[in-house]
C-alpha cells in the first residue's frame, strides 16, 4: 500500500513560528535582568574594594586622602597659574594592588596638560606612563565604555564611572582665592582631609563614594575620568564638566544640563528647604555635578564604613543630602532609603 507523507501546513508552520517567538520575548528580559544582576554586582564589588583602599589608607597614613589635590606651594608662589589635578583615586592606588602604577605618578606636578615644574619637564610627559592607562575597577559594567584617548593640549582621560562625595557646598564654582578652598560638608574636597574622628555623623551614615558613569547619548566623547579631577572642556559652550568629585544637591540620575545652570546665589545654601524653590529648584536637574548611573532605578554608594547601598532615584533629598555630609547632626533611619 502506498504510504504519503503529510507536511506541516502554512497555519501549522506559523502557529510553532509564534509560540517560538513569545518564548524568545519571555526569556530576553529574563536573560538581560540576569546580566545586568551581575553586572550591578560587579559593581558593588569595585566599590567594596575602594572602600578597603580607602580605610587601609587612613590606617597607614592617620586621616583620608584629599578629595582633589589642586595646589602646592609651588603653584601658590607663582600665582596658581596651573593646578595639579590629581584625585583620590590616584591617591589610594597604593593599596588597591594597582601599586606599578602609583610608584608612576609625579605627584609634584600636574597630572595632566602641558603645565610643568620648576625644571622645566612636561607634565603630560612626566605623567603619561601611569594615567594613560584603564583600571578596570574604576568602571562599572553598565557604564558606556570610553576609550582612554590623548587630546591636543596634551590631557591623558582615562574612564571612570565613580566619584568621590564632596557634600552639598559649592566648592566647584566658588573658592576663597588661590590656594585656599571652600572646605566641603562631605567626606571629601579640594586640599583638604579628614580623620574617622572628623565623620561625627557616624561612617555608617556618611557618603564616600557614589556612580557618575557617563550619559546615556552623551554629546561628549569622554565624561568621567579618575586620573584628573579638575574642569573639563566640553563640546558645547555653556556646559561644565566635572571629574572625581560630585555633590549631592542634583537628585540622582538627573538629566545632562545643557546648558548648565551656573553657580548658585550662595555657595552654602543651595536649596532653602527640603523643598527647594527657586532659584534652586533648577539645581535638581544639573545632572553633571550629582550622581548617577546606568542601573534601573538609582546608584550604588560606598560608605564610610566600607558597606555598599543602593539609594534610589527617588530617594527624599533632605535624606539624601543628609547622608552625604559628615558633620551635620542629621538622624536619619535605615528605612528611609
Amino acid at each position: 500500500m502506498k504510504q504519503t507523507r503529510r507536511g506541516f501546513t502554512l497555519i501549522e508552520l506559523l502557529v510553532v513560528i509564534a509560540i517560538i517567538a513569545v518564548l524568545i520575548a519571555l526569556l530576553l528580559p529574563a536573560v538581560q535582568a540576569a546580566r545586568e544582576a551581575a553586572r550591578r554586582a560587579q559593581c558593588i564589588n569595585n566599590l567594596k574594594q575602594m572602600g578597603l583602599a580607602i580605610y587601609n589608607y587612613e590606617q597607614t597614613v592617620g586621616s583620608y586622602p584629599l578629595g582633589v589635590y589642586t595646589y602646592g606651594a609651588e603653584d601658590s608662589a607663582n600665582g596658581c597659574a596651573w593646578a595639579r589635578g590629581h584625585s583620590l583615586f590616584s591617591f589610594i592606588l597604593g593599596h588597591f594592588e594597582q601599586t606599578q602604577v602609583f610608584n608612576a605618578i609625579n605627584f609634584n606636578i600636574a597630572a595632566g596638560g602641558g603645565a610643568t615644574s620648576t625644571n622645566g619637564a612636561p607634565a603630560l610627559a612626566m605623567n603619561s606612563t601611569a594615567y594613560f592607562g584603564t583600571i578596570a575597577s574604576y568602571i562599572c559594567p553598565s557604564d558606556s565604555p570610553q576609550v582612554a584617548k590623548i587630546s591636543g593640549s596634551g590631557n591623558y582621560y582615562s574612564q571612570s564611572s565613580y566619584a568621590a562625595s564632596a557634600g552639598t557646598y559649592d566648592i566647584i564654582h566658588y573658592w576663597y582665592g588661590c590656594p585656599t578652598e571652600i572646605p566641603p560638608d562631605g567626606a571629601f574636597g579640594k586640599q583638604v582631609s579628614y580623620r574617622i574622628s572628623n565623620m561625627t555623623d557616624g561612617t555608617s551614615n556618611t557618603l564616600f563614594v557614589g556612580e557618575t558613569s557617563r550619559f546615556k547619548n552623551d554629546p561628549d566623547a569622554i565624561m568621567n575620568e579618575w586620573n584628573r579631577t579638575l574642569w573639563f572642556g566640553s563640546s558645547h559652550a555653556g556646559v561644565t564638566r566635572i571629574q572625581g568629585i560630585a555633590l549631592a544637591v542634583p537628585r540622582i540620575n538627573a538629566p545632562l544640563a545643557i546648558p548648565d545652570i551656573g553657580a548658585p546665589p550662595d555657595p552654602f545654601l543651595w536649596f532653602a528647604s527640603t523643598t527647594p524653590t527657586a532659584p534652586y529648584a533648577a539645581w535638581l536637574n544639573n545632572g553633571q555635578f550629582g550622581f548617577r548611573s546606568n542601573h534601573s532605578g538609582g546608584a550604588n554608594f560606598l560608605m564610610g564604613d566600607g558597606s555598599v547601598r543602593f539609594l534610589k532615584d527617588s530617594i527624599n533629598l533632605a535624606v539624601f543630602r543628609g547622608l552625604s555630609t559628615r558633620a551635620g547632626g542629621e538622624v536619619i533611619s535605615a528605612d528611609s532609603y
